[in-house]
């Protein structure tokens, strides 16, 4: 599910409190229409302000740039992270990473990003959002009740009937970690875009994989390649319950246009490959 596009760049008193020049007349290549830059400053509406600060907070003190980097995040002339509903980062170099062409890439500068924020505590915000990703996390982890089409809720319990439980401890994580990994030459990747969650590490990998599978067309054998990943198959499934969770809630709100029936043909050999692969 996608945000609904924003047709308009950053007012101009956006982008004279965050110290740009301008910005360019074409919205950021993948950034749902919604990202804007001049080549030195993103800048980007902020859908829920307590979450942003707090990623601010924690990319403005990172030290691992030699292993990863983040984007610095700026403040606005006025020493806020957001104002006017928009956020300002410094620009990432960098091409966009893909899993069909970059998935070790990928891994391994999730499983480094992951192992650098392993200390951080559970954010507070997380209790109150609620947003259809927030929606979907819950009906993966905590028994959300699962919403929208009959098709799309009748997916959520078939994967749900195949639930365990998960021993691996939760942590601060990449919820999108597959689409977030900037590749420049003699650079560290860059992981951009974070949208935080706290759940055991290989689940963003899981993300990662499975979304590949339904939207990208990786073969179904990255789901073998990344089996080392402690209790993957498990993992597999609330990657599954995550994003079909998250349809659902955008199917009730009407915010999701492709028909219940074509989204579960393109998520189904995923699903029974795991449900296979479990037994």
């Amino acid at each position: 599910m996608h945000r609904p596009a924003l047709s308009h760049p950053p007012a101009p008193d956006i982008v004279r409190a965050f110290g740009v020049s301008g910005v360019g007349s074409t919205p950021l290549r993948g950034g749902q229409g919604r990202t804007w830059s001049d080549g030195r400053v993103v800048l980007k509406p902020v859908d829920n302000p307590a979450e942003h600060v707090w990623v601010a907070e924690v990319c403005a003190a990172w030290v691992h740039h030699d292993v990863v980097r983040v984007p610095r995040p700026l403040r606005s002339l006025d020493g806020a992270w957001v104002h006017g509903g928009w956020a300002a980062h410094e620009w990432a170099a960098g091409r966009d990473a893909s899993m069909a062409a970059d998935s070790a890439e990928i891994r391994q500068a999730g499983e480094d990003f992951h192992r650098l924020v392993s200390g951080l505590e559970r954010p507070g915000f997380l209790d109150d959002r609620d947003d259809p990703w927030a929606h979907g996390d819950r009906v993966a982890w905590e028994g959300a009740e699962p919403e929208g089409d009959p098709v799309t809720r009748a997916l959520v319990r078939r994967i749900r009937s195949a639930f365990e439980p998960v021993a691996s401890p939760p942590q601060v994580l990449h919820g999108d970690i597959g689409g977030n990994v900037l590749l420049a030459d003699g650079l560290p990747p860059a992981v951009i875009d974070w949208p935080p969650y706290f759940r055991p590490a290989g689940f963003a990998l899981a993300v990662a994989a499975t979304d590949a599978v339904c939207w990208e067309g990786v073969p179904l054998q990255i789901l073998d390649e990344w089996s080392d990943v402690p209790e993957w198959d498990q993992l597999l499934l609330r990657a599954l319950a995550y994003r079909i969770g998250t349809v659902g809630r955008g199917e009730a709100l009407g915010e999701w246009a492709m028909p219940s029936i074509e989204h579960a043909d393109r998520v189904r050999p995923a699903m029974e490959a795991v449900l296979a692969r479990i037994g």
